[in-house]
């Protein structure tokens, strides 16, 4: 019987988290090069939703955080539609996680994304696109980051989606705790779907949002940028 095409990606990070040392690297560094980053890279490849996929490097950025471990325990990826719509993709000793929308809004998206939240037009339909995804079962997140505590500079406190308006992003999410597909073809074509579905958050994102216009060095910084490649 085939194996399923993860399994082996997430035993892998189930060892990793329990010793995320160089040493364990060093024995282990050959399955990850050999079994764990080529799988992930050739199903990134095969996707047809989200194209142009930058995959994580396995190493944390320890310089500001001493308490870091210095390893990633997952494998992941990143894309962005012409359009502004954001994805990643991320494989850990969990399973599989697929997530749509914008997870990491620029400084100017972030202010897009409010001004339509506020708008009596585009923020009504806004709620009608999460209740529309909400309804068949995937998660709605504010992003990445924690909403902030207070509603934003400028937006009245008691603004009707004022919860809305804290929020620095907003992401659908898909966990699949255990893939049982078995080969690249098949993982692609049920990752594309999940990708897919979000539809109605994806038009609302294209439509009042849109993609960003800073240069990369402003969207990311060096600490956020050096983590893919």
């Amino acid at each position: 019987m085939d194996r399923p095409i993860f399994d082996e990606a997430q035993a892998f990070f189930a060892r990793l988290e329990a010793d995320n040392t160089p040493e364990f690297w060093a024995r282990q560094r050959r399955l990850y090069d050999v079994g764990v980053r080529p799988v992930f890279t050739a199903v990134c490849a095969a996707l047809t939703v989200f194209s142009d996929w930058r995959i994580h490097r396995p190493y944390n950025d320890v310089r500001f955080r001493a308490d870091s471990p210095p390893y990633k325990t997952f494998i992941g990826a990143v894309a962005e539609r012409p359009d502004g719509v954001g994805a990643f993709l991320r494989v850990s000793s969990l399973g599989l996680l697929v997530a749509t929308g914008l997870p990491f809004p620029a400084a100017d998206q972030l202010a897009h994304f409010r001004a339509a939240v506020a708008d009596d037009v585009s923020g009504p339909a806004l709620i009608a696109a999460i209740g529309a995804v909400a309804g068949r079962g995937m998660m709605i997140r504010p992003g990445r980051a924690e909403p902030l505590k207070r509603v934003p500079r400028g937006y009245a406190a008691g603004h009707p989606r004022a919860d809305l308006l804290r929020w620095k992003g907003l992401e659908v999410n898909h966990r699949v705790r255990r893939p049982a597909w078995v080969d690249v073809a098949s993982a692609a074509a049920a990752i594309d779907e999940l990708l897919r579905e979000p539809a109605a958050l994806h038009e609302w994102l294209a439509r009042f949002v849109g993609p960003s216009t800073l240069p990369a060095e402003q969207r990311f910084g060096p600490r956020r940028s050096s983590g893919v490649r």
